[in-house]
């Protein structure tokens, strides 16, 4: 008689036992059995509920889905994130994805996952299947170069085992079905002509079990099926063709569907067969919904996949539970579960407390495998980012929690789910049910999250939340600074540069990274100490990408000689006269299409000790062309601050801090400015604010809609300066920008950094 035999009936033994007395025992913190149960998570790629039988899906087989159900614990409320990256970073970490979100396709190398976690707890570890959380971004896309190689690799992920698809650069990922190209424990195999990927994950993790029945296991099986491409597999009629196993079809969909229940099938049937079915949790979920192509039938009606959508069909996703002779076979559990609550579970299920220092935003749901836990939390947060990331430029962030019958959006809107899946119809709180709910859920909106919100918009015209969008939030990304300004967005880097004044610093931040000092000194490089504005002030971008600089400190407009990844404080100066006389302190900048710059030149920097400090009588808005030579375009404004132009580049604005106005002029075909007009009197808005801050910086979008900061925010225009409303800080609110594709506005206010999102292109491009 085996050791293997005393042992699994010592463990049952035990287990009647701690049953019949404490029929929760088992779930307990500290070990009850000798030896922990294995576990085998497998987390299939695009598969909703729609498309398994035991959730209403008539369209597809899954029989083995089906029984495992019936043996097991089926969830039908568990849900993950709209793509397949935050999930999986999610389920892997224990964490939301505001905590350790880096790009699409990057899992942070830093993290700990449940590889490691369970590896410190004695666990042999193995992981089959897709990986792509190591380099996602292919060559050329923006920002591309900061992100490439920058994840978690499979030999850095706790594993002691792995044979994984898609472990390196996306352009080199290969195939994940026929002939596939995998990496198996440092090597790529060579012998994978013919055959069927999943059939190699799935040959693997069988073997891993055989090889490691004596030891507690954890095996993770991230799925490539059921991901496009739809191609044949090996049951599918058109294999026994080699010429057609890539001839992609929506009707190879079906056929996936049921190679995935035979895998599990397969899975299920070799730990019958070694006797250890009883000593080992699996678990069968799924990383989002279905492909957006595809439709199903479910419950008697037809349901279009909902894959990167917010929507149920994209976030509501099959959980099933197996553990034979410890959990209700057949239970169906209502329990609300999402990505991070996986982590605790494990810990749970095999005995042992969260280690002190390991952070999880999860809850085990592990005793919802034998009784509904009251005490449960009863709500899921999805917060949701895509960005930044390769094809992922027309999906948006959402953030929201939900229950099983209402979901609040983190921009307000709320709903009512269970009658109302599609999200169609937006509701007002009005029963005390609904006001309650609405309440809780803003506050759980409102804690966790990584950036703290201040501020409110306010609205004067309807036109005003065409632009911003109503209840979107204005997020403090950084803080602590003397006086932040000249905002600039570096596409090429994916970052946010600004100057701190008074501290002669260029400081960064990326959402990935945060805050770090770029460059200092930014504005002045002499040794004598000087009173006034030392530092940079407005920032932009040439026309062959380098950074031009407002330098207040040695009063130039100079253009940043070295690149953005080792910075040094070497300047070209571009200009520092006019007529033989000092410029004052060139503050804000911006360039049109064709490479000239335009500058303004208040003495808001100039060191005022010095009594012959100031050279010029008057403030001018200068133009230096491409080919270097500087024009003075208007010499009419006491104190010119922001500069933008038009999308057009006919019109020039300019924000003037004394008296407190903004000006619109005409750029004639030579480059002069003519008919000068008031764009609007902002006089009356500075004397009755909190601020008093005076027109600053300003951003104008595509469709011509400015943005100006000034008294109590950012004020926003349409073309003909009709004031549509104002982006509501109550601080001293000096500069802003837009990102590239306008979806973004970043200001500078005061000691503050702000974030406020303005809304993304609609459609999507999956690949």
């Amino acid at each position: 008689m085996s050791s293997l035999f005393l042992q699994s009936n010592r463990v049952k033994l035990l287990c009647l036992i701690f049953l019949l007395n404490d029929p929760i025992s088992i779930f307990a913190q500290e070990p009850t059995v000798e030896r922990p149960p294995n576990i085998i998570l497998v987390m299939v790629d695009d598969l909703g509920t729609e498309a398994v039988g035991c959730y209403g899906g008539t369209s597809y087989t899954t029989p083995m889905l089906d029984k495992m159900a019936q043996n097991g614990v089926r969830f039908e409320h568990a849900y993950a994130y709209p793509l397949c990256t935050p999930t999986r970073v999610s389920i892997m970490t224990g964490k939301y994805n505001y905590r350790n979100w880096k790009a699409f396709g990057i899992l942070d190398p830093a993290e700990k996952t449940f590889g490691h976690h369970l590896q410190k707890e004695g666990f042999r570890t193995c992981m089959v299947g897709k990986w792509q959380l190591q380099s996602y971004d292919p060559p050329g896309y923006p920002g591309a170069d900061l992100r490439r190689n920058t994840g978690m690799t499979v030999e850095q992920a706790g594993f002691d085992e792995y044979c994984m698809w898609h472990t390196g650069h996306t352009e080199d990922k290969g195939s994940r079905f026929a002939n596939p190209v995998i990496y198996q424990n440092g090597t790529f195999l060579t012998n994978t002509q013919g055959k069927y990927g999943p059939d190699i994950f799935t040959d693997y993790l069988l073997d891993f079990i055989d090889r490691h029945v004596d030891e507690p296991f954890f095996a993770y099986y991230p799925m490539a099926l059921t991901h496009n491409p739809f191609v044949p597999t090996p049951d599918s009629e058109a294999w026994s063709d080699p010429t057609k196993r890539a001839k992609q079809d929506l009707k190879y969909f079906g056929d996936m569907v049921t190679y995935t229940d035979k895998i599990m099938g397969r899975i299920l049937a070799k730990l019958d067969e070694i006797g250890i079915a009883e000593e080992t949790i699996v678990l069968f979920y799924s990383d989002n919904g279905t492909n957006l192509k595809l439709s199903s039938m479910a419950n008697g009606q037809v349901v279009k996949g909902g894959k990167g959508l917010s929507i149920d069909a994209g976030t509501r996703v099959p959980l099933i539970v197996q553990w034979p002779g410890r959990v209700d076979a057949g239970r169906v559990s209502r329990a609300m579960i999402g990505p991070s609550d996986f982590l605790p579970t494990l810990y749970e299920a095999i005995g042992r407390p969260i280690p002190s220092g390991v952070q999880t935003d999860g809850e085990s749901f592990l005793r919802e495998l034998t009784e509904t836990d009251e005490d449960r939390r009863d709500w899921v947060l999805i917060d949701h980012n895509p960005r930044p990331g390769w094809d992922k430029e027309n999906l948006l962030p959402q953030r929201f929690v939900r229950n099983r019958r209402y979901k609040l959006y983190d921009d307000d809107r709320f709903y009512e789910v269970a009658s109302d899946p599609m999200e169609k119809k937006p509701i007002q709180p009005k029963t005390t049910e609904e006001l309650q709910t609405h309440t809780k859920f803003r506050e759980i909106l409102t804690s966790l999250r990584r950036y703290r919100t201040f501020g409110y918009l306010e609205k004067l015209d309807p036109a005003f939340d065409q632009v911003v969008p109503p209840h979107t939030k204005i997020e403090v990304i950084a803080e602590g600074f003397t006086w932040s300004e000249g905002p600039a967005w570096i596409p090429s880097q994916q970052c946010l540069l600004f100057s701190d004044v008074p501290r002669n610093v260029i400081y960064k931040w990326t959402d990935a990274a945060g805050l770090e000092v770029f460059l200092k000194p930014s504005g002045y490089t002499g040794a004598k100490p000087r009173k006034g504005g030392k530092g940079s002030n407005g920032l932009a971008l040439d026309q062959n990408g380098k950074l031009l600089v407002c330098r207040h400190g040695d009063r130039e407009m100079a253009r940043l000689l070295s690149g953005y990844r080792q910075p040094v404080p070497v300047f070209e100066s571009l200009a520092t006269h006019w007529e033989g006389k000092r410029l004052n302190s060139p503050n804000d900048v911006t360039v049109d299409r064709s490479g000239n710059i335009y500058f303004t030149d208040p003495p808001y920097g100039i060191d005022r000790s010095d009594p012959n400090a100031v050279e010029l009588d008057f403030s001018g808005v200068y133009r230096i062309d491409k080919d270097g030579t500087l024009y003075l375009l208007d010499r009419s404004l006491a104190r010119p601050n922001g500069i933008a132009l038009s999308p057009d580049e006919k019109t020039l604005y300019v924000a003037n801090s004394d008296p407190p106005q903004f000006f619109a002029f005409e750029i004639t075909p030579s480059g002069a400015l003519t008919n000068k007009r008031l764009f609007f009197d902002a006089t009356s808005l500075v004397a009755s604010s909190v601020s008093k801050q005076a027109p600053d910086g300003m951003a104008v979008n595509k469709n011509g809609i400015v943005f100006g900061t000034g008294p109590d925010g950012i004020l926003v225009f349409d073309p003909s300066g009709k004031h549509l409303g104002t982006i509501r800080t109550n601080k001293r609110t000096s500069n802003c920008v837009l990102n590239e594709d306008e979806t973004v506005l970043y200001a500078t206010c005061d000691d503050y950094i702000l974030r406020i999102v303005l809304g993304y292109k609609l459609g999507f491009s999956l690949n």
